[in-house]
């Protein structure tokens, strides 16, 4: 799937394999199942001088972009390939597993009972309903309104995991699996790929459809993987405040000229916390900012277009990304943000995060 990925974006940018001088990909799962090593052969990247890995999972998918512009800006490469591709939808391991290696985890937390992501964002819902008085009924509301919303707007994609709609019945029904977060509200399991090609503007402007890089940031916090769910300042997710600031700051923009999010969403507090944190509204106005199908593809604030990590696939925001340059090449067919000029990436949301400002770069 990877290969094919790569084919085939090569392929949209009408540039030969043998074009490409750089590949970068992020640290953590992506190299273990199909490494650059392999990769290059595979696809016939027989000239490339340079690769690299980018810090690890979501966050690092992003910055992987962030330093293949740094390769192309440098002049060391015109093209680099960055790709991602994960299979566990049909892995017996997962999430689950990938936490629980953490060493803190399974001495100090496991036998607690604190572990799994979706008890680590129950928490810190919990949390947030604490901090700014969030009844459980409104908790409750906000949440249906996050899953909700990015089914919605799955029902418009052809390639989505999961494509039937969701009704506040169907949302009330769903399991509960840690409270308040509910089976509806944690991301799917996948097997799925991206590539895209990162290229000088000289290089790509013949072609058409692009979409250039306006800005971007990369920040980490204080707290390691292991102890970030228990230890950081939830509701605020700081990584995530500071590389958004920086990334509007570059881009020269503000989170209201924004025309479509694409945000980390492996469960759906995660969202509620990056709107937040990323400056998109006041720290707790979330439920404001999301009700009546707001971050629908035809609401106020277009969120997840695709459908997210809920609804698309869990591909690690890898397919955020992808829907992001797909919006902003106004190739998403029904599910077309109207005028999409500038998209937010971001990605991570622990204590690393990447932002990431594209925009429609004409035809």
């Amino acid at each position: 799937m990877v290969a094919d990925a790569t084919r085939l974006a090569l392929a949209d940018a009408g540039i030969e394999p043998a074009e490409v001088g750089g590949v970068v990909t992020e640290a953590s799962l992506t190299p273990k199942m199909a490494p650059i090593g392999d990769l290059a052969p595979t696809v016939g990247l027989d000239r490339v001088s340079v690769t690299a890995m980018s810090s690890p999972t979501g966050a690092g998918i992003l910055q992987a972009i962030g330093i293949a512009a740094a390769l192309v800006e440098s002049g060391t490469a015109d093209h680099v390939v960055s790709y991602f591709g994960i299979d566990w939808g049909t892995r017996s391991s997962g999430p689950n597993d990938y936490h629980a290696a953490m060493d803190a985890k399974s001495v100090i937390e496991r036998p607690a009972g604190f572990v799994g992501p979706p008890l680590y964002f129950a928490a810190a819902m919990r949390r947030y309903g604490y901090v700014y008085g969030l009844s459980d009924h409104d908790t409750e509301d906000l949440l249906a309104s996050i899953a909700m919303a990015a089914r919605a707007n799955a029902t418009l994609h052809p390639g989505a995991q999961v494509n039937s709609p969701l009704t506040r019945e169907d949302y009330d029904s769903s399991p509960m699996i840690a409270s308040p977060v509910r089976k509806a509200d944690c991301c799917l399991l996948s097997d799925g790929a991206v590539a895209v090609v990162v290229s000088t503007s000289q290089a790509v402007s013949p072609r058409g459809r692009a979409v250039s890089i306006r800005g971007w940031s990369w920040a980490q916090d204080r707290f390691d993987d292991a102890s970030f769910y228990s230890q950081s300042p939830l509701p605020l997710l700081s990584a995530t405040a500071r590389a958004s600031a920086d990334a509007f700051r570059l881009a020269g923009v503000a989170p209201a000229n924004i025309d479509v999010a694409e945000i980390y969403d492996c469960f759906s507090p995660a969202i509620v916390l990056q709107l937040e944190s990323a400056g998109f509204c006041a720290p707790g106005s979330a439920a404001e900012y999301t009700a009546a199908g707001a971050l629908e593809t035809r609401g106020d604030h277009p969120t997840n277009t695709h459908g997210g990590l809920l609804s698309h696939g869990y591909l690690f925001g890898a397919n955020h990304l992808a829907e992001a340059v797909t919006q902003l090449r106004h190739e998403a067919g029904l599910r077309q943000v109207r005028d999409a000029e500038l998209a937010f990436v971001g990605a991570g949301p622990g204590r690393q995060y990447t932002a990431l400002i594209l925009e429609h770069a004409g035809e």
